[in-house]
């Protein structure tokens, strides 16, 4: 959209950003009424412009955010344990260390996954 241009105070000339303009201008620009747009023009605007929303970026799927709660220093640290212990023929410790792991990426995952619906119902 080409804004028309106005003197600033040093005499230079400028584009006259929207917020500077007057509503009539304005109007006149966007080919509008102050009352708004009538049914059809607000038809044939959706059909040459398209809807007026953003568009909806696609997530990453459920198994590869899963995997992401495991790209941490502090779970590498407990993966290493947790191969150290194995290694040791302590597999009680073991089982704990992994289930802590997972039940700790789990909880991540729901609640990710619940703040990701509650934005999307925004």
């Amino acid at each position: 959209m080409n804004n028309p241009k106005f003197t600033t105070p040093s005499g230079d000339t400028a584009p006259r950003q929207v917020w500077q303009q007057t509503v009539d201008a304005v109007l006149a620009q966007t080919k509008s009424q102050a009352a708004g747009l009538s049914s059809a023009d607000a038809a044939e605007r959706l059909n040459t412009c398209g809807p007026n929303a953003l568009p909806e970026k696609k997530g990453k799927p459920g198994w590869l955010r899963f995997l992401a709660h495991f790209n941490d220093v502090l779970i590498y640290v407990l993966l290493a344990a947790a191969a150290l212990t194995a290694i040791m023929g302590h597999w009680v410790d073991t089982l704990v260390i992994l289930g802590v792991t997972v039940i700790n990426a789990l909880i991540g995952h729901i609640q990710e996954s619940n703040a990701e619906k509650s934005l999307q119902g925004i």
